[in-house]
């Protein structure tokens, strides 16, 4: 949604909503068809651990999932252009499961092409559309996808801040973070959210010293990233702190064999010494 002239917001916020209600008329009857007969849950994972599928933008069939593994999925799709902000709903279907879909992802990102304006107008209209973008999924817990800059830590902080007064009584707030904030800064203490899940995956310079650090049993020094991880179906990490929600990347779209790869990795962090 851009802020502009009155016809052109009107019709930019019309256009969200209906993406907003269709995704939850999609949701609601995809859920409500694709009950079948429950799946076992497999081997026994480390105590505590919980494993969740993110449900990127894109066709995902996910009802092989086992019963007690959750789904991560995205709802919301905003990007900052500068002083406006453009927002959508989700484009495409997700087959799952009822009950399986806890949580409700907003990818935030900023169009590099032009120079964010940050002001709190900006951060309101964003905050709202978050909220608004991911209410159809009925989700419990709602997360912020937002990657940024040192100079933009700001930004994130106060989104955070902004979404979550704006959340329903009892939603749990959550957040994706590069693992090198986890682990050489000390800001991520001030973000008013439930959970960090700094993402193993991808990562710039010094990840594979991080990785490595982890293999031989070593953990975040942030406290607040002690809760959750986010790793990659196609290069699982060979071992990481167990007990915590793991969230599951894939690059493309989910199948019951790479879930089945990544799932055995990750029960393996709790046996191994």
């Amino acid at each position: 949604m851009r802020r502009g002239g009155t016809a052109a917001a009107g019709l930019a916020l019309a256009l969200a909503l209906t993406l907003a209600l269709t995704l939850a008329l999609t949701l609601a009857v995809t859920l409500a068809l694709t009950s079948g007969p429950a799946r076992a849950a497999g081997p026994s994972r480390p105590e505590g651990t919980r494993l969740v599928v993110w449900a990127w933008e894109r066709p995902e069939d996910l009802r092989f999932l086992p019963p007690d593994t959750e789904i991560a999925v995205q709802t919301a799709f905003l990007e900052i252009r500068g002083a406006d902000l453009y927002a959508r709903g989700r484009r495409f279907p997700l087959l799952a499961r009822p009950g399986q879909v806890t949580t409700a992802v907003a990818h935030i990102q900023i169009d590099r092409r032009r120079r964010p304006v940050w002001s709190p107008a900006l951060r309101d209209e964003l905050a709202e559309a978050v909220t608004r973008l991911t209410a159809p999924a009925h989700a419990p817990r709602v997360q912020i996808d937002f990657e940024v800059r040192a100079s933009e830590r700001t930004m994130l902080l106060e989104l955070a801040a902004a979404v979550r007064r704006r959340l329903p009584p009892g939603t749990a707030l959550s957040m994706t973070a590069l693992a090198s904030w986890c682990d050489t800064e000390d800001w991520l203490g001030a973000a008013d959210v439930d959970e960090i899940v700094p993402m193993l995956f991808r990562m710039g310079p010094g990840g594979e010293g991080l990785l490595q650090a982890l293999l031989n049993g070593a953990d975040f020094t942030q406290p607040a990233c002690r809760t959750a991880l986010g790793v990659a179906a196609d290069r699982p990490p060979g071992r990481a702190p167990a007990g915590r929600r793991v969230y599951l990347f894939d690059p493309k779209s989910w199948t019951a064999a790479r879930f089945e790869t990544v799932r055995e990795r990750v029960e393996a962090w709790g046996a191994e010494p």
